[in-house]
């Protein structure tokens, strides 16, 4: 018995198959991963999670039913497990070992897109890039994430790591424009950030008066409730007081500074 084949609609079929593959693989950003989904109206849903990039949204199974509820709809993403590898890129980061923690943070950013792990890692590979002098990469890093997450520069961490590498890329005029909504219409924590960022532009212009009257007092002052950027606020108003010769100023922030935040990275500096 002779076959015979008709090669070319094979190999159609082939291709076609693969397409189809190919396009539902990609659209799938990130997970599966055990999570539960607290959405924005108080509901909740937990199961096998993943986000669909293609369509903004995640796809939930529970038991035998799949169904995806759209990204604008949930306020948070709770994973019942954070990647084992996180806390330890983290903390090579923080020691300056930050080659080292180039692989596995950019691995956590892919694999944990729009789950929350994605931010923390994308703001420590951010730091990692500004300790290696590579700041264009920095701000790349914190794009690619406000990109599918405009929300994670509602972080006061996330935002200051950003804004950083935007200042030392000598991006100054896009920065100015994001500190002054930031300012504007930020949350408290995340406003008191821009004002200190605001500051570190007029200093690095050599406006080191400017940069105390519109930023760094307006964050010691204004913001005395948010305890987290005191530090460097005070930090930099002691340095900014002492490019004026105002010497006196500085002091008085020198005592608060040692005596409220002995044990902050800012405290060490001045010891």
């Amino acid at each position: 018995m002779t076959y015979t084949h008709d090669w070319r609609g094979i190999q159609s079929l082939i291709v076609c198959a693969l397409a189809v593959f190919i396009g539902v693989s990609t659209s799938w950003a990130s997970g599966p991963h055990v999570a539960q989904l607290v959405k924005k109206d108080g509901g909740r849903a937990s199961g096998d999670v993943r986000y669909l990039s293609s369509s903004k949204s995640y796809e939930i199974k529970i038991g035998p039913a799949t169904t995806q509820v759209r990204a604008a709809e949930v306020a948070r993403v709770v994973l019942k497990k954070q990647p084992a590898a996180l806390a330890g890129a983290v903390a090579a980061v923080k020691r300056g070992q930050y080659a080292a923690a180039i692989a596995p943070l950019k691995k956590i950013k892919e694999d944990y897109e729009m789950f929350g792990p994605d931010v923390t890692a994308a703001q420590y590979l951010a730091k990692a890039y500004l300790g290696m002098n590579k700041a264009a990469d920095a701000v790349r890093m914190c794009d690619e994430v406000l990109r599918s997450n405009p929300n994670a520069a509602g972080t006061g961490e996330f935002a200051g790591v950003y804004w950083d590498a935007l200042l030392k890329a000598n991006q100054t005029a896009k920065l100015a424009r994001i500190l002054g909504d930031a300012v504007k219409t930020g949350s408290r924590p995340v406003a008191a950030v821009a004002l200190i960022k605001r500051g570190d532009i007029d200093m690095k212009k050599g406006e080191a008066k400017k940069a105390l009257l519109d930023g760094y007092l307006r964050a010691i002052l204004l913001f005395q409730d948010i305890k987290d950027v005191q530090p460097e606020a005070l930090f930099k108003a002691i340095k900014a007081h002492e490019a004026v010769n105002e010497h006196h100023y500085a002091e008085k922030w020198r005592k608060r500074l040692l005596s409220g935040y002995a044990t902050s990275e800012y405290a060490k500096k001045l010891k």
